[in-house]
């Protein structure tokens, strides 16, 4: 079960793993699911952790948003706009 939940979706965290086999009625820790895992060839890493805009960044955005504030809307109506969110 564990290596085929991790193998549908590589993200799954061990606390998943931990929280779906407790569902299941399997008193289990973190420790012998990483051992698993590792026994079947697969291996874990994190995501590094890096702040999402530097300061430079974020005096740059409000720069822009200043000198735009007063824009009449028009100006606004030529602009493209990202529609993935």
């Amino acid at each position: 079960m564990i290596t085929r939940t991790v193998s549908k979706n590589a993200r799954t965290t061990r606390g998943d793993l931990v929280n779906d086999l407790q569902r299941a009625g399997t008193k289990v820790t973190k420790a012998p699911i990483s051992n698993t895992l590792r026994r079947q060839g697969l291996k874990s890493c994190s995501a590094r952790h890096v702040p999402l805009l530097k300061p430079v960044h974020v005096q740059a955005r409000l720069k822009f948003a200043r000198e735009h504030l007063d824009d009449p809307e028009e100006d606004w109506e030529n602009v493209i706009w990202d529609q993935d969110d």
